[in-house]
């Protein structure tokens, strides 16, 4: 896997996921370069190697823009509530280069998953966190989480920065998902 990870972790979320009937609902939330993709990725080609069909859904694809995380929450909780519901969805994805709406597409592309990953800000929020099977709250120190998402992303984005966590803390007042979730780990460089 990667350094900053438990594999002991990934393997007691994994195996709680196998336990669940389909579709299993997971979130995985905290705050911005906290690890969550690197987990959500780790956590799908575990369950895809134990047959498990698996649908990862990034939050921030369906968030309209940086200032509208807490304000669009609840269109992932509609996503949630159909996945759970129905196994499959569709939504309307942001797009951040052109700042405006995309055409919506299906989720997951085809069929239906035994599993889907919801990962990102807010994932595990009041509104979503019903229709979840599973929580799990990553967290990291402020300055590890910026060291990654500059190094991660090719763009600056240091100036949204303030208003994002803003909105982070927002839905963690609402609902304190790092206290609540499931698993809990502590990701470190």
């Amino acid at each position: 896997m990667n350094g900053h990870l438990s594999n002991i972790a990934i393997a007691d979320i994994c195996d709680a996921l196998l336990a669940l009937p389909a579709p299993a609902l997971v979130g995985i939330d905290g705050r911005s370069g906290a690890g969550k993709t690197t987990l959500a990725n780790a956590l799908a080609a575990r369950l895809e190697a134990a047959g498990r069909r698996v649908s990862t859904v990034e939050v921030e694809a369906y968030i309209g823009g940086w200032g509208s995380l807490v304000d669009d929450i609840g269109k992932l909780a509609r996503m949630a509530g159909e996945l759970s519901q129905r196994g499959s969805t569709q939504a309307t994805p942001w797009d951040w280069a052109k700042e405006h709406w995309a055409e919506p597409v299906r989720i997951p592309r085809a069929g239906q998953a035994d599993v889907v990953i919801l990962v990102g800000c807010g994932s595990t929020s009041a509104s979503v966190r019903p229709y979840l099977d599973l929580t799990v709250w990553l967290e990291a120190d402020a300055e590890l989480r910026l060291k990654r998402v500059r190094a991660r992303d090719p763009y600056d984005w240091s100036e949204h920065w303030p208003g994002w966590a803003a909105q982070e803390e927002a839905l963690l007042a609402e609902f304190p998902s790092n206290e609540k979730a499931s698993f809990t780990l502590l990701s470190e460089a």
